[in-house]
């Protein structure tokens, strides 16, 4: 089979793999799906006929300026306890979170709110809730929801990393974290880099979301709940032993 026929196969094969992530899938996350249907497929040729056949991912596009009002005049500025220490090899399921808000535009020209707290060391959301308001009872809903997650005895003593939003700097959710087991810590200010996992997974979801824009808040909701489950179980992580955060978690859980 010649170059050209061997590539049309592959083409094909990354369309039906793909599926409704066509265009939002990147060349590694392709590979890692398509190896799992059939013998390994080498992720530079992958991103090769990808960029050929126009199937790559769009790019990012730059976030707007986040504005989030301030909620409350007593707020705690918590130690940097993680202080970039989120390498996720050297962590272990249930120990180490962090948490965060971003926006998403939806129809009407409004703004839609998404809070999750993601396990550094699996990659995996483990909770997430949607408002329409960027306020401490969104993030205080999203620890509810971890909590029913993340059993006590795995959590004890856990760390949950957040930056300095007002949000976060609430000593309604410090409290809670604190109630729930956990350490608090909380990046420097100015610096994004200090929640880099967090804002990562942000960045993906952006990137693979069909476009919001005409959605309702209620079709949005079903929509990040489908792609979280997506991201959870089926979408692969390639430096997580190319499984998804669910599989890595089990992996490492089950040695």
């Amino acid at each position: 089979m010649n170059k050209k026929r061997k590539d049309a196969v592959l083409v094909e094969l990354i369309r039906t793999t793909s599926g409704k992530y066509l265009g939002y899938w990147g060349s590694r996350q392709v590979t890692m799906q398509i190896s799992k249907l059939k013998s390994p497929v080498n992720h530079k040729r992958v991103e090769r006929v990808m960029r050929e056949y126009g199937l790559l991912s769009k790019r990012r596009s730059v976030n707007p300026y986040k504005n989030i009002p301030k909620e409350s005049s007593e707020i705690e500025i918590a130690e940097n306890i993680l202080s970039r220490k989120y390498a996720f090899d050297t962590l272990w399921p249930f120990r180490v979170f962090g948490t965060d808000i971003t926006f998403i535009r939806i129809a009407d020209n409004k703004w839609a709110y998404l809070s999750i707290i993601k396990d550094f060391c699996t990659g995996e959301i483990i909770a997430h809730e949607t408002s329409l308001k960027p306020n401490i009872e969104l993030v205080l809903a999203t620890l509810n929801v971890f909590a029913t997650h993340v059993p006590l005895e795995a959590r004890l003593g856990g760390i949950m990393h957040s930056d300095c939003g007002s949000t976060y700097t609430s000593k309604a959710h410090c409290n809670t974290a604190r109630a729930l087991g956990l350490n608090v810590s909380m990046s420097r200010k100015g610096n994004c880099i200090d929640n880099a996992p967090t804002e990562s997974f942000f960045g993906h979801m952006k990137d693979e979301l069909p476009n919001t824009r005409n959605m309702t808040y209620e079709e949005l909701r079903k929509t990040v709940d489908e792609y979280i489950m997506d991201y959870n179980t089926v979408r692969k992580q390639w430096h997580r032993e190319k499984m998804s955060p669910v599989e890595y978690r089990e992996h490492l859980l089950c040695d």
